[in-house]
Formats: C-alpha cells, sequence, structure tokens
C-alpha cells in the first residue's frame, strides 16, 4: 500500500475505546478527512483532538459532544486553528463567550 492515500472523508469513532495514539495514527494516515465523529469517546483528550485538527487539514465538522476531555479554553484555541470547520458539536456544558460565537460566524461555522 506504500503511495496510497487513503480517501477516507468520514469516521464516525463514537462510543469506541479510540484514545489519543489511536487518534494520533488515524490523523496522520487520514489527513483527508472532512468529518470526525469522537461522541462517547472518553478516553481522547486534549491532545488527540488537537493532533486531528492539526493534521486534518480539510475537515469541515468534529463531534466531541459526551467525549472528550478537552477544557474550554483549549478548545477555543483548538478550533479556531481549523479555520476549514463549518460544524462543530461542543462538549455537554461547555458554551462559548459572544466573541467566540461572532469569530465562529465570520468563519462560516455553526456551533450544535
Amino acid at each position: 500500500m506504500r503511495g496510497i492515500t487513503p480517501k477516507l472523508e468520514v469516521l464516525n469513532l463514537s462510543h469506541t475505546n479510540v484514545d489519543d495514539e489511536t487518534l494520533c495514527v488515524i490523523s496522520k494516515c487520514c489527513r483527508g478527512l472532512l468529518q470526525l465523529v469522537l461522541d462517547g469517546c472518553a478516553a481522547v483528550t486534549e491532545m488527540g483532538v488537537k493532533h486531528a485538527l492539526e493534521k486534518c487539514t480539510q475537515l469541515r465538522e468534529i463531534n466531541l459532544k459526551y467525549g472528550p476531555k478537552v477544557r474550554g479554553d483549549v478548545l477555543a484555541s483548538l478550533i479556531f486553528s481549523r479555520p476549514s470547520l463549518r460544524k462543530i458539536t461542543i462538549p455537554l456544558g461547555y458554551r462559548f463567550s459572544d466573541r467566540e460565537m461572532e469569530h465562529l460566524s465570520r468563519q462560516g461555522c455553526i456551533v450544535c
């Protein structure tokens, strides 16, 4: 498979035991991901989310509901680092500030 780039665009890892290390490997191999669902992935931390957002440069949707352990201040900076994002499902209990919401809106991003 040398030289072949996987064409995976949607990856739903909901309620799996995926962790940061696994997410890092996936992100390196599947840089063309458009949608990543991490709903219920309790073993993923902000390190794994950061790596996915850095490596998956075309990512348009990410779902973090009920899952990754990401502090609010870190979440905002991670999301703003990936301007291709158009839809974000944030962890329960997290709320962006009015300023952050305005920035996301100008970026064309929907927050769920």
